[in-house]
């Protein structure tokens, strides 16, 4: 059999992660559904430009994998609001339910609801789309996407960590490339030092935080705001 069909037969066999896409800007609604459906292994199974369509059909049981949602939203009585009103609504009906809020800018209040609250992740419509694919790809998985962008600014908006949890210029930027989503190798080649020296701050990191895994130190940096310096 020829190899390209086999994996071309393989490929057909994965099941797609299905997208489910609310943003009122038709425009973009649009050139990102086009982007995904032809994406492998992405289907888009519905498009909304309000919020109460989208909860209406989920409620009518429409199947999704991951939600995009647009922060910035209008209700079907034409005010405008937000998308974290339907983000809870979805979560009080699918407490499971994997979601992205997509938008171009959030109050840092806002962002701290989403993350921390909500359990949802973020991401920058200012983001190239190689990273949506993998955002929505890691959300799909169960873990949740923080934009770098986004995590900074969480950060740069109160510091409060003092005393023996305070942080060397070492592990400050080990940190900013964890929240950046650089590998160790990456950071590595930022600092000029081995990829097993960067195992050994991101240890020192780990025990100095608490934590046991990158996500749970880029969960830690967000909620006790640790000044990089």
């Amino acid at each position: 059999m020829n190899r390209n069909n086999t994996t071309a037969d393989a490929r057909l066999r994965i099941k797609p992660i299905e997208i489910l896409l609310v943003d009122d800007h038709t425009l973009f609604r649009e050139s990102l559904r086009r982007l995904l459906d032809g994406e492998v292994g992405f289907a888009v199974c519905g498009d909304f430009a309000l919020a109460d369509d989208a909860m209406r059909a989920i409620e009518a049981g429409l199947h999704f994998d991951v939600a995009l949602i647009d922060y910035e939203l209008t209700a079907s009585t034409g005010i405008a609001g937000n998308g974290l009103d339907l983000l809870r609504k979805i979560h009080a009906r699918r407490p499971d339910a994997k979601v992205l809020m997509v938008t171009a800018g959030m109050q840092t209040s806002d962002l701290r609801k989403t993350i921390m609250e909500c359990n949802a992740g973020i991401f920058l419509k200012t983001e190239p789309t190689t990273e949506l694919i993998a955002a929505i790809q890691r959300t799909a998985k169960g873990e949740r996407w923080i934009s770098s962008g986004a995590a900074l600014t969480l950060l740069s908006a109160e510091n409060r960590l003092q005393g023996e949890k305070s942080l060397t210029s070492r592990e400050s930027i080990v940190l900013r490339g964890v929240l950046e989503g650089l590998s160790n190798k990456e950071i590595g080649h930022r600092l000029n030092v081995t990829e097993s020296s960067v195992k050994a701050v991101l240890q020192k990191l780990f025990e100095k935080t608490g934590v046991r895994s990158r996500s749970q130190l880029v969960r830690y940096a967000i909620e006790t705001q640790i000044e990089l310096s």
